[in-house]
């Protein structure tokens, strides 16, 4: 398998152009992330590794490739959650890898920036903490988030502070000067940003993700770019519908 370089990135873009997350847009747009592909010349597929999320384009390979392809994913992307481009992929995955994988579902919300009622996101935003600011992410708390594992992937895709700042977007709670909740770019792509977020587990259920998401929300919906939100849970579906989310779908990722 041979790693594309961001700026070699161009000959993936036809595999993946029927992508609609942010995460393998982003990759193949060479704006973050890793990309490996069988040969460079017109690759039959491509393998994205983007933070968590290991993503299958293209037409699933056979013989000798495929054996590279599966010892390339359990090398790299053990720990990822693998998203098949289709159901040809689903069926190579239960293939190769029988009795070694399982499955568990994600939640995609609307890509659809049309449906957010501002007045209610001022609302959220404007919740009373009492000794606990809402701050938009600098360099200062992008060090500090990646010194904690609960926070780390407010910023952890993103290779220097510099690239943070210009490229994505953060709101984090305070209390004094400890981060206990946030909300920022998961990955980037063309016009769009992937939301995450997390609450250090003593400040949880106080609205701490509501309001640091509310925020984010506002900056996203004044730039025009569209926050796009994948849930790996039940609640984080149901903050995301509260903030104005409309479920999509539930799918299915493998894990090995």
């Amino acid at each position: 398998m041979i790693e594309l370089g961001k700026e070699k990135r161009q000959i993936i873009r036809h595999l993946c152009s029927t992508a609609e997350s942010v995460l393998p847009r982003g990759a193949a747009e060479g704006r973050m992330g890793r990309v490996w592909v069988p040969e460079l010349d017109n690759p039959s597929f491509c393998l994205i590794l983007l933070g968590n999320f290991v993503y299958l384009f293209g037409i699933c390979p056979k013989g000798e490739i495929a054996m590279e392809l599966k010892k390339h994913l359990l090398l790299q992307c053990r720990h990822g959650f693998i998203t098949p481009a289709d159901a040809r992929w689903e069926e190579w995955l239960e293939e190769t890898f029988f009795g070694e994988f399982r499955i568990s579902s994600r939640y995609a919300m609307r890509k659809d920036r049309n449906h957010f009622s501002e007045t209610d996101l001022n609302r959220f935003l404007q919740i009373p903490h009492t000794g606990i600011r809402i701050k938009k992410m600098d360099k200062s708390l992008y060090d500090l988030a990646l010194k904690e594992e609960w926070s780390r992937e407010f910023c952890s895709n993103f290779e220097t502070p510099e690239e943070f700042l210009k490229n994505g977007l953060g709101f984090a709670a305070l209390e004094g000067n400890t981060l206990v909740s946030g909300c920022s770019a998961y990955g980037i792509s063309e016009g769009m940003i992937q939301v995450t977020v997390a609450t250090r587990k003593e400040y949880e259920r106080r609205g701490l993700a509501l309001s640091c998401s509310a925020a984010f929300i506002l900056s996203c919906l004044e730039q025009g770019i569209n926050p796009s939100w994948d849930a790996d849970n039940i609640p984080s579906t149901c903050l995301a519908e509260k903030l104005g989310y409309i479920f999509e779908k539930e799918y299915k990722v493998y894990r090995l």
